[in-house]
């Protein structure tokens, strides 16, 4: 996660990893984790300064990345290099770590709406189904009133599994759809 090199090039994006040391990554991730539109299916956030995101990314973040080979990326517009989205597979820690990985993004309120979303999370599946010769299994879990991210789910082709309550997330219920051919026996492939 520290190569700040490393890019992922879609036909309106680029894929990256979130520095640290970037203040234009800080602030975006700060705009983006107090916006309204995340708060209202993400919950409250912690993030109140850049420094705290900036810890975030250098702590959690990294450690993500370091355990799985994979987490959280930026998006940014590939004509102008603003950063306008983030996109992440995320597996969690022993004992609660699920079997695949969790898709999920999140954009800026004034980016919603324009197939970037959808754009940047096809483009990470294939860049990781490449990585391994074959299909990348991944899901999603998100808030059952998140329309949009169940249409982006579903247009990514991913099937709905239902709601279940997720562990993981304190017992919520939470929207669970998969790659198409996974398990169908989820709690125990994905221990929820």
């Amino acid at each position: 996660m520290t190569d700040p090199n490393f890019q992922i090039p879609t036909r309106r994006l680029i894929i990256s990893y979130l520095q640290p040391d970037s203040d234009v990554h800080c602030d975006f991730l700060l705009a983006l984790y107090t916006s309204p539109e995340f708060i209202e299916f993400s919950g409250r956030t912690t993030m109140q300064t850049r420094d705290d995101v900036r810890e975030l990314l250098a702590g959690r973040t990294r450690a993500e990345h370091a355990r799985n080979g994979y987490g959280t990326y930026l998006f940014s517009l590939a004509a102008d290099g603003t950063p306008i989205g983030i996109v992440s597979l995320m597996q969690g820690e022993e004992p609660d770590r699920y079997g695949a990985p969790d898709l999920g993004f999140a954009i800026l309120p004034a980016y919603m709406r324009q197939g970037y979303t959808k754009e940047a999370a096809a483009r990470l599946l294939a860049y990781f189904d490449d990585k391994v010769g074959g299909r990348f299994e991944a899901f999603g879990l998100f808030d059952p009133q998140n329309v949009a991210s169940g249409a982006v789910f579903r247009s990514l082709g991913f099937e709905d599994r239902g709601i279940h309550e997720l562990r993981v997330f304190g017992g919520v219920k939470g929207a669970v759809w998969a790659r198409p051919g996974m398990s169908e026996d989820l709690k125990g492939v994905y221990k929820f």
